[in-house]
């Protein structure tokens, strides 16, 4: 059967997509995340016929001593072209003509980059500019990957006001080595096909969330309500990842405010949204439409699904699609409000670039991330990346408008969570466990398990790596007790 045999290949994409975009990182990470955060499966390029730049203009007021930066050439080692993305390519050429700096980009999915990293290292060829990903805190801050910042960013600048509590969480050994460039307040999205929802008078949730009525019951009604409208119409599928379990306000695994991983696999709330997803598998709401893997957005523009989970990435691909087809109305929400919550809350995803050990360029590289910050809070160089961002990423000034909503943090109720930051072994547990709540749960054939089942058995292991991380992050320099097995430092 089709379904059965586009599983592997689902679980693989969910590893290779989750920046970001993923988790809150976007990685986004993307991620999620920005549309920068855009998953290795992105494969848009520019140039400067098709999206011609012009930053002549605009002068940047960046603060890093930037008056002795000499010219280089910097490497760069990430899942997409940081010179021709649309969101990205002003602040590159501000920094290629002002600095007269460039960058190489080599090209690697978000889940290689630890692994092609340390083998740079290791031969005295490092990157200067690594994109930020899952596992970057606390695993590779325990491993001495990357070189902190501090002495490079000037946190009185205007670009870093009000984000100094994002940019601690990520200390590590006493140091900043993480500046996040890229805020969002919703790393993932339900795509859904508005008029389609509107042949089927069911009502549409972009007005449900502007009404202040998006909220558990109202998504599982739209879901219903599609599913019950043919024969074959089915209800969610994608990637929900973490997003329905931070609506609760309480994230899997986050840094509490001591700076340390806080694990809330028992929480209640955490029960309670596991709970939901496992009803909506109950009733047949969520699916792996049969001959599709996750990524694809065929269900949604044929008509099959009534939403597709995915980090805002995907947007792009459904407005080129309506570029060349009229006809559809292609629209995105945010994840749905928890009823039984304060306030309402939305997983909170940051994306930027770290420098790693090694690099020969570290005041260059801080500078452009100081350029991409920048394209979020100076007007002109903001202008000038929307003109980009419309030209590359073809979204109507209506999906434009409403992604970048979301960048602005202090008007939502944001959750960071944390789940994958541990080593491998342990993200891919938790994926599983998430996965396998919302979409395989009572499929015998796959041996699914209920939440409360998978917890039980897999909580004690999970636990003990945020012990294993939690004292190191005690520890002064960051390096792993000699007889653990668990996880070895970089120069080992």
């Amino acid at each position: 059967m089709k379904f059965k045999r586009t599983i592997a290949a689902v679980l693989a994409l969910c590893t290779l997509i989750s920046l970001s975009a993923c988790s809150n990182n976007a990685a986004t990470s993307d991620g999620g995340t920005s549309d920068s955060a855009s998953s290795a499966a992105d494969t848009t390029v520019n140039d400067d016929i098709n999206n011609p730049v012009d930053v002549s203009d605009i002068s940047l007021d960046i603060n890093t001593g930037e008056d002795k930066v000499e010219p280089a050439d910097l490497a760069y080692l990430g899942n997409y072209d940081v010179t021709t993305a649309g969101d990205v390519k002003p602040a590159y050429k501000y920094f290629q003509e002002n600095y007269g700096c460039n960058i190489n980009v080599t090209i690697v999915a978000s889940n290689a980059i630890q692994e092609r990293l340390t083998t740079l290292i290791a031969s005295d060829d490092s990157p200067d500019l690594i994109d930020y990903a899952d596992n970057v805190f606390p695993l590779m801050m325990s491993k001495n990957l990357v070189t902190p910042l501090e002495d490079y960013m000037d946190m009185s600048a205007p670009q870093w006001s009000g984000l100094e509590k994002y940019i601690d969480k990520y200390t590590w050994s006493g140091h900043k080595y993480y500046y996040p460039w890229s805020y969002n307040a919703s790393p993932y999205f339900l795509i859904y096909n508005r008029g389609l929802f509107e042949e089927l008078a069911i009502e549409d949730p972009k007005d449900l969330y502007d009404q202040g009525k998006w909220d558990w019951d109202a998504f599982r009604s739209c879901l219903q309500k599609f599913v019950d409208s043919g024969e074959n119409r089915q209800g969610l599928y994608g990637y929900t990842a973490t997003a329905l379990f931070d609506s609760t306000g309480v994230p899997l695994i986050c840094i509490n405010d001591d700076g340390m991983l806080q694990s809330n696999l028992v929480d209640p709330n955490i029960e309670r949204a596991a709970n939901f997803m496992q009803d909506l598998k109950h009733d047949g709401l969520t699916t792996f439409p049969e001959g599709y893997i996750n990524v694809s957005e065929e269900p949604i523009t044929n008509g099959l699904a009534a939403f597709q989970s995915m980090g805002g990435w995907i947007i792009t691909n459904y407005a080129k699609k309506m570029v060349k087809d009229s006809s559809l109305d292609i629209f995105f929400v945010p994840f749905p409000k928890d009823p039984k919550a304060d306030e309402y809350y939305t997983g909170l995803s940051t994306f930027g670039y770290l420098v790693p050990a090694g690099s020969e360029h570290v005041q260059q590289a801080a500078v452009f991330i100081n350029c991409c910050r920048l394209s979020k809070t100076d007007e002109a160089l903001m202008e000038t990346t929307k003109e980009s961002i419309m030209k590359d990423k073809k979204y109507t000034e209506e999906q434009y408008e409403f992604s970048v909503s979301f960048e602005k943090v202090e008007d939502f109720n944001g959750v960071i969570d944390e789940p994958y930051g541990m080593d491998e072994t342990t993200a891919d547990l938790i994926r599983q466990m998430i996965d396998n709540v919302i979409f395989k749960m009572d499929d015998e054939e796959l041996n699914a398990k209920s939440w409360t089942q998978m917890r039980e058995e897999n909580g004690s292991a999970i636990q003990s790596q945020v012990d294993y991380y939690n004292d190191l992050i005690k520890n002064s320099n960051g390096v792993a007790p000699a007889e653990s097995e668990t996880e070895t430092s970089a120069a080992e």
